[in-house]
């Protein structure tokens, strides 16, 4: 960690601090307006059903990548460039699926959580089965998003004390507080207000950091070999295929992204949120990318520190925004990530709440209850994560990018193909859905543990061959993927055949499939005035930001510094504009 302080970066300029301060007074005083809204466990958990499509979009865009995409994806676009936009795109065929057959699909379950069709689907021993087994590859994954935030953050305050563990307990209680306050709602309304931060930080990092390489052309001449190559070693086609496939089960499977498609009213709205996040994910890498790409030669020292190519988005970052855009940066990597997690944060405690607590331990329990107890699990969940964070910061021989991959591709199949199967495959009963589970989780770990004893017989042989690097590392995790998909698929045959359904799972399977052939509508809102106000809280976010961010320019025009000045007003402006119309509209 050290080491990463050597580059001369410096640190956050005292506007800097009074963005980022502004930003979460901000955040938190969304969450406390939104917790006036919450009446039933449905409104902290599934935002009432009533979001926008095009909120929910947006949201769900917002919550697939965090500052994860900014570290883990920068990281393999400042080593290999063009590569990472490449990978980044496996997004895109997933939302095809989730179009076309997924999302409205999910939609017309009618549940308030994604496991919640879990007992009417099967029954209650495989319902909590799923409860159980589905919450460490979350809490794995979220982890890596409280990392990498950390990681951004740490560079940029640049001070020797504000340690990478530091940085993990603040990003992560930040986290716990921002999801406890309002719930779905206040997670899907402050993506919007993040969304705009992230979008307007982004581009004007974009234009730049191509302007310090002396632009397109210099980042083109000056780029090594291969550097604009669709993909390259150690990602072939194979992997990339690959990725496709865990991506698009994991995508139309993983509770977080699941929940969106149940906040919008019908299932149409479902497949236009796919449709959204589809062009979102096609478009945002090939802006999120450049300045990590321009930093191989603005910043070519970071190949030779120690985790250097990690920081090549906030390094680029620090060295051309000025006072005042940068604290908007952090402020935007923040918003990446809290609509990730909130999100993530809240979907999981609904299941413990609703799924275990409301199930098994309190079947009567009142809203209000459910409600609080949302809340206290919101708490331990979050907690659970900064220990995994904590746990990550000491993995060494793998980049973040290939620990997410392992992850997915050994505990994805086991967790979600039974979910997907439910929706369409009548034939798959609980034995069959016990058995995926179990044998695919077997599988799953049975291959990385053996990929791990590999790795170590084979350290010092792996220095000189690089065949064998590839095949111990990349190519285990994609052939894993297949592997473990198969061996699932198998399981979930195998025990759906031996033996007949229980008559009354035959029952409540057929009254399923009853339901799924009936298309949701429009329900009639008749408290339609209520809800119009999420967006004037929008409105009323994004000019108090702007109106910071405007009285920062005077600052900096007093003390000279025209760049920043500049910068600042156009910024401060945008977003003043922009909530002002929002609140004019919605008032």
């Amino acid at each position: 960690m050290k080491g990463w302080f050597m580059s001369g970066l410096g640190s956050l300029h005292p506007l800097d601090y009074i963005v980022i301060l502004s930003y979460f007074t901000i955040v938190i005083t969304v969450g406390i307006f939104f917790s006036r809204f919450i009446k039933q466990a449905k409104d902290y958990f599934a935002a009432g059903a009533a979001v926008p499509w095009w909120l929910a979009g947006i949201s769900l865009w917002m919550a697939s990548f965090s500052a994860l995409m900014f570290v883990v994806y920068s990281e393999l676009a400042y080593k290999l460039g063009f590569v990472a936009v490449t990978l980044s795109w496996v997004v895109v065929p997933a939302m095809v699926f989730a179009a076309t057959i997924f999302a409205p699909r999910w939609r017309r379950t009618r549940t308030l959580t994604p496991l919640g069709f879990m007992e009417r689907r099967y029954n209650g021993f495989v319902h909590q089965l799923f409860v159980w087994t589905g919450i460490p590859l979350r809490l794995i994954d979220n982890s890596i998003k409280i990392y990498s935030t950390a990681i951004f953050l740490a560079v940029a305050v640049g001070q020797v004390w504000f340690t990478l563990e530091v940085c993990i307990g603040v990003v992560g209680a930040i986290m716990i507080i921002y999801t406890l306050l309002g719930g779905q709602w206040a997670v899907i309304v402050t993506d919007f207000v993040q969304f705009t931060i992230l979008c307007l930080a982004v581009l004007i990092l974009f234009p730049l950091s191509l302007i310090s390489v002396g632009g397109f052309g210099g980042l083109i001449s000056q780029a090594p070999e291969g550097f604009f190559n669709v993909l390259s070693s150690p990602y072939g086609p194979f992997d990339w295929l690959m990725f496709c496939v865990i991506i698009a089960i994991s995508y139309n499977a993983t509770w977080g992204m699941v929940q969106k498609y149940n906040c919008v009213e019908t299932e149409l709205d479902a497949r236009k949120v796919a449709i959204l996040v589809g062009i979102l994910s096609a478009i945002g890498p090939l802006i999120f990318f450049v300045p990590a790409m321009a930093a191989r030669i603005a910043i070519p020292e970071l190949m030779t520190q120690e985790g250097g190519s990690r920081i090549a988005y906030v390094s680029m970052c620090m060295k051309v925004l000025p006072a005042g855009i940068m604290g908007l940066m952090v402020a935007g990597m923040f918003s990446a990530t809290l609509s990730t997690l909130g999100s993530e944060y809240n979907v999981l405690s609904g299941v413990l709440t609703k799924d275990f607590y409301g199930k098994v331990i309190n079947p009567g329990a009142s809203e209000a209850t459910l409600i609080r107890w949302g809340r206290i699990n919101t708490a331990i969940i979050g907690c659970i994560t900064i220990v995994f964070a904590f746990g990550i910061s000491f993995v060494r021989g793998f980049n973040l990018y290939d620990i997410m991959v392992k992850a997915f591709g050994a505990l994805g199949p086991a967790i979600m193909l039974p979910l997907l199967g439910g929706l369409f495959i009548k034939k798959l009963n609980s034995r069959g859905a016990i058995t995926g589970v179990l044998t695919g989780t077997l599988s799953g770990l049975s291959l990385v543990t053996l990929n791990f004893i590999l790795l170590a017989h084979f350290k010092d042989q792996m220095a000189d061959n690089a065949t064998l690097t590839y095949w111990l590392k990349q190519g285990w995790n994609s052939a894993s993927i297949p592997i473990n998909l198969s061996i699932t698929m198998i399981g979930m045959w195998l025990g759906s055949v031996i033996g007949s359904t229980p008559d009354e799972e035959a029952g409540r399977v057929d009254e399923f499939f009853e339901t799924m052939k009936v298309p949701t509508e429009a329900a009639v809102d008749e408290n339609a005035e209520e809800k119009q106000s999420p967006f004037i809280a929008v409105g009323i976010a994004l000019l108090s930001l702007g109106t910071i961010m405007l009285l920062g320019s005077i600052y900096m025009l007093v003390t000279g510094d025209m760049f920043a000045f500049k910068l600042d007003v156009f910024a401060g402006g945008f977003l003043s504009a922009t909530g002002l119309i929002m609140w004019l509209n919605n008032r």
